[in-house]
């Protein structure tokens, strides 16, 4: 079965607009975030994360015919098809999910306010790669 262009355009979608929402969130500084925005960043980079997660699962299996068996391993194959250099910072990215998922008692949400601060170039560069090797 092939690339189906509506889940990657979906999830492409999904992505950005976790992406939009942390950087509103993350306008204004870290006092002023109230418990549900502070709980509203965690939710977004899961959401994020997810959909990237679901995006590189479904290319790896129809384009690379490669089963990930985990969420570092699905986009580690996909990255390191498209050529991307930053691949550390995905999966970076996915292990702060698995901490925010399955350890959130121990999240300091300030570390994850400056994490979100950085920005989010290299998912960009994936999407934009994404776009062009599989929607072009």
């Amino acid at each position: 079965m092939p690339v189906d262009a509506d889940i990657l355009k979906t999830r492409i979608s999904d992505i950005r607009s976790s992406i939009r929402e942390l950087q509103r969130l993350t306008s204004k500084p870290f006092v002023q975030l109230g418990i549900d925005e502070r709980y509203s960043l965690r939710y977004n980079i899961i959401v994020l994360v997810e959909a990237l997660v679901s995006l590189c699962t479904h290319i790896a299996i129809e384009e690379y015919m490669k089963t990930p068996s985990t969420y570092r391993e699905a986009v580690q194959i996909v990255a390191e098809k498209i050529g991307l250099d930053c691949i550390s910072e995905l999966e970076s990215l996915v292990g702060l999910r698995h901490l925010l998922v399955h350890r959130y008692w121990i999240i300091e949400d300030e570390k994850v306010y400056s994490a979100v601060k950085e920005d989010f170039k290299c998912v960009e560069e994936f999407l934009s790669r994404v776009e062009d090797v599989f929607l072009h």
